[in-house]
């Protein structure tokens, strides 16, 4: 497709684009010959769009139609033989009444006005400014006010019905050739989503692998190889997209003999899907990540760790408490596991599954360990109580506490109970011995018989 076309400076296009007179070269997604997605999750893709384009010789305006509408500009980049970029920009904005008015500037439309009768009567008249109230110029007179609606002969040639990208390029011969448009876009995400079945004995899961793939870009993505990358890339926001309408969730389910290839780098994980994916604008769909395999997990119950202040003030007795329910898994496997989203189920004595909950999984390198939780026990409680304080000085108390443990249940249960002090803290006397997890934190694990109670006291000693 080829014709001649003075280039205007439109709001959506980089001003450098203000050439004139270029023979102008339309590459429409009819014309793809390769497409390709890089996928973050950190709202940040690349796309490398190949196309076959014929090219004359010389100075000449290419038009890429059908690039994605969340295009970041600034990080454009085409490539091919024989030719030189010498300007580029996108025009992202497709048409809408605003742009299509302001392109019209200097052009007649015909113009429909409504009397307070509500007669419509139609005038041609000329462009003479866009805006919130466009200015029209009819039979001599300007005319400022709002029409009821604007009728144009034609569409003005540098507006596109496609978000495009747009660039002046210097070719050293004629003829066709691939050109390659590579960019970044947002609105192209993934995540993992994770599927657990575990056993009844509750020492092994068996752990399924998604890779969720969205796309809000603004542009579909046809029969493209996906690469999805594992970490936290670091990318400079321009600032939140607006938020789009999703279609109805779409799901593909790949087979999962069918998983990606992995790959360490840049400190990354980078999956290659073994097979095209189609993406429409909107669209959700997943993928097997990785193979199914088998973790090592055992199941404990805990009890998160009151306020800091309560370890230098007199307080009151705390509320019953349900410890929460967390697995802690062992990926003992040399698949690393992505951050992502995991939901846990077990299978009740008829056979079917029941839900036990989801968490957030942090990304888990092989040999590492991470803790689920679940939701809070119902069967298990526990009642703290201050049995003591002493203010030694401005700097240093001393609290003794006493948590009564209780199950309800018709197996014992195992709490760990954790207290975090918040400075400098030393462990004076105990019913049970603690143990250090971090500098601030300590934790100690008991057994509750079933229908029973376990009392645990501590006394401890702050500083700060």
């Amino acid at each position: 497709m080829k014709r001649r076309l003075v280039l205007a400076t439109a709001a959506a296009l980089m001003p450098l684009l203000a050439a004139a007179g270029l023979a102008d070269t339309v590459l429409a997604p009819a014309e793809r010959t390769g497409l390709s997605l890089t996928i973050t999750q950190e709202d940040a893709a690349l796309v490398r769009d190949c196309r076959s384009a014929n090219l004359d010789k010389g100075n000449l305006l290419l038009v890429v139609e059908g690039v994605a509408r969340q295009a970041r500009d600034g990080t454009a980049w085409l490539s091919g033989n024989g030719l030189a970029v010498l300007e580029q920009g996108f025009q992202l904005a497709g048409i809408d009444a605003e742009t299509l008015l302001a392109a019209s500037v200097g052009q007649e439309v015909t113009v429909v006005w409504r009397d307070g009768a509500g007669a419509e009567r139609q005038e041609r008249a000329k462009v003479v400014a866009a805006g919130p109230q466009p200015v029209f110029q009819t039979d001599g007179k300007l005319v400022a006010g709002t029409p009821v609606r604007v009728l144009y002969d034609s569409l003005p040639p540098d507006i596109r019905p496609l978000p495009a990208y747009r660039a002046v390029l210097d070719t050293v011969n004629a003829g066709r050739r691939e050109v390659e448009l590579a960019y970044l876009t947002g609105g192209l995400t993934w995540q993992a989503d994770y599927v657990a079945e575990l056993n009844p004995a509750e020492d092994r899961l068996s752990l399924s692998a998604w890779a969720t793939l969205s796309n809000n870009s603004g542009a579909d993505f046809p029969n493209a190889r996906v690469q999805v990358m594992a970490g936290d890339v670091n990318v400079v926001a321009d600032g939140p997209a607006p938020p789009r309408p999703m279609r109805a969730e779409r799901m593909l389910m790949a087979k999962a003999a069918m998983v990606p290839a992995r790959e360490a780098l840049g400190g990354y994980h980078l999956y290659t899907l073994p097979q095209a994916v189609s993406l429409k604008d909107g669209e959700r769909k997943q993928v097997a990540l990785m193979a199914p395999q088998q973790l090592a997990t055992e199941r404990t119950l805990s009890l998160e760790p009151m306020p800091v202040q309560a370890w230098r003030d007199r307080w009151t007795e705390q509320p019953a408490q349900h410890p929460v329910a967390v697995l802690t898994l062992k990926n003992g496997g040399a698949e690393p596991l992505p951050a992502g989203t995991i939901r846990v189920f077990q299978r009740a004595h008829d056979g079917g599954a029941t839900f036990l909950g989801e968490d957030r999984l942090a990304a888990t390198p092989a040999g590492a360990t991470a803790r689920i939780g679940l939701g809070r026990a119902f069967d298990v409680s526990a009642r703290r109580s201050q049995t003591d304080f002493t203010r030694v000085s401005a700097e240093i108390t001393e609290a003794a506490w006493e948590v009564r443990l209780g199950n309800a249940g018709d197996a014992p249960a195992k709490v760990t109970v954790r207290e975090s002090f918040g400075g400098e803290w030393l462990v004076l006397q105990e019913s049970a011995r603690h143990a250090k997890e971090n500098a601030f934190t300590a934790a100690w694990t008991v057994t509750v018989p079933a229908k029973g109670e376990t009392v645990l006291t501590y006394r401890a000693r702050v500083k700060g």
